[in-house]
């Protein structure tokens, strides 16, 4: 059985993870799906933690085109308030930091094995792990940190679905006329609208990041498509409709993925097998409009790699991350409801950011990785 790490998964929390052990002079075999640089279902909100990690790692965000965001922007109906964010951040397209990190981390000594997926991973009588790629083969290890996102690989699903699990995210980039583009220049822009918020930023080259997070129910009135989609957002917000007005689609189709479980956080448990690190959304998946996913597969991955470097066991690890978090998820799973549910939560939300703008950057510092319980890559 070869003594090296597998990390399954090469987004942001296990590129980061296996940058951080390579450093350490560790040996790391990642195994990523995907053959080649693609996009994924994200806000693309890059927090500065996430930033300071990335460029202790030799990843500049900023190297890699990404764009300054200070404000948040939220729209409901005629309504608006605009606030200045209470932390510096980026906004950079996955594709682009995904693939930084991946060759990175390949030229920091990790063995990248791309376009091989993990089917199944089951427990050896030696206690460590056989992980099958299917009709591909196996690959016995004595510790995986796993990071495949939102995907469960059978023999360690997670054991929760989340508080909230009926959603959809789908995600466009679209190319606008300078007009608009300026419009969006520096900010992060959350719109809501009945059963759904949208999210709009500017990525690299000044492509606009467009994700929304919408209900199972209101995407089959919709006819279950992306076009009857957004012409009931056309219907139901002028301000949507001024934006895809003239819109030039950057994708042959649009990203999409189902089942989100908001609100999720592992509960470690002592059945929990041994020498299994959760990583990113395979520990905790919070609410995409917090703009902290890539914030906390980011912290995650660092303090796991950190912990596993001191001798800490896996078991520590998951109790730890589950306390850190459980705040954020007190406060932001709630909120989530009310950004969906119900028009007169949504009414409440903007009228109280309108009266109280400075609660804008109390909600946003609320539903972060706290500070204190951040670990720096050094």
């Amino acid at each position: 059985m070869t003594d090296a790490s597998m990390i399954i998964g090469g987004g942001v929390a296990g590129a980061t993870a296996a940058l951080a052990l390579a450093r350490a002079g560790r040996r790391v075999d990642l195994y990523e799906r995907s053959s080649s640089a693609s996009h994924k279902i994200c806000g693309e909100f890059l927090s500065r933690e996430v930033s300071a990690n990335l460029r202790a790692l030799g990843a500049d965000p900023a190297d890699l085109g990404a764009r300054p965001i200070t404000r948040v922007r939220l729209v409901r109906g005629a309504r608006s308030v605009d606030e200045p964010l209470p932390f510096p951040a980026l906004a950079l397209s996955r594709k682009a930091l995904d693939e930084a990190l991946l060759e990175h981390a390949a030229d920091s000594g990790v063995n990248v094995i791309r376009g091989k997926t993990a089917r199944r991973i089951e427990q050896s009588d030696d206690g460590g792990f056989i992980v099958s790629f299917g009709s591909e083969g196996v690959a016995p290890t004595r510790t995986i940190f796993l990071a495949t996102g939102k995907h469960d690989l059978r023999g360690v699903k997670r054991a929760a679905s989340g508080r909230q699990s009926d959603y959809l995210a789908l995600k466009m980039y679209y190319r606008f006329n300078r007009k608009k583009t300026e419009h969006l220049r520096w900010v992060t822009e959350l719109i809501l609208l009945r059963e759904c918020y949208l999210g709009l930023m500017l990525v690299e080259d000044d492509h606009v990041n467009f994700c929304f997070v919408i209900s199972e129910g209101r995407f089959a009135e919709a006819g279950g498509t992306w076009d009857g989609v957004l012409k009931q957002f056309s219907r139901e917000s002028d301000y949507v409709a001024d934006y895809l007005d003239g819109a030039e689609p950057l994708l042959d189709r649009p990203l999409a993925i189902s089942r989100i479980p908001y609100g999720f956080v592992h509960s470690p448990s002592l059945n929990d097998p041994q020498g299994l690190w959760r990583l990113g959304d395979q520990i905790a998946v919070i609410p995409s409009f917090t703009g902290d996913g890539m914030g906390m597969a980011s912290c995650s991955a660092v303090l796991a790699a950190n912990m596993f470097l001191e001798g800490a066991t896996s078991h520590d690890f998951h109790r730890r991350f589950s306390r850190i978090v459980r705040r954020q998820m007190r406060l932001s799973t709630p909120l989530n409801g009310l950004f969906f549910r119900h028009s007169a939560g949504q009414d409440a939300i903007i009228w109280l950011a309108s009266l109280f703008p400075s609660s804008v950057r109390v909600i946003a510092s609320l539903t972060r990785v706290p500070e204190a319980a951040i670990r720096r890559i050094t």
